[in-house]
């Protein structure tokens, strides 16, 4: 009984795989130069260096950043 379930999700597993594929396919087929460009950057965050993102200036950014605990807020335990 227990092979008898163990194969039947394997079947189950490999048909939601080939429907997942075919769908796939499917939209690569209507437009694959779309499925082949890449995106850009979004526009409203800047790069990440060493020094943290260019532009993002949030408490949490500020907290990552500190160099104690509690100039990140966090309590001193």
């Amino acid at each position: 009984m227990r092979i008898f379930g163990r194969s039947a999700v394997a079947v189950v597993l490999a048909l939601g795989a080939c429907v997942g594929a075919a769908a796939g396919a499917d939209l690569l087929l209507d437009d694959p130069v779309a499925a082949l460009v890449g995106s850009g950057p979004a526009a409203w965050l800047g790069p990440v260096t060493e020094t943290g993102r260019t532009g993002w200036n949030c408490a949490p950014e500020h907290a990552a950043t500190a160099r104690t605990a509690s100039a990140a807020g966090l309590p001193n335990d």
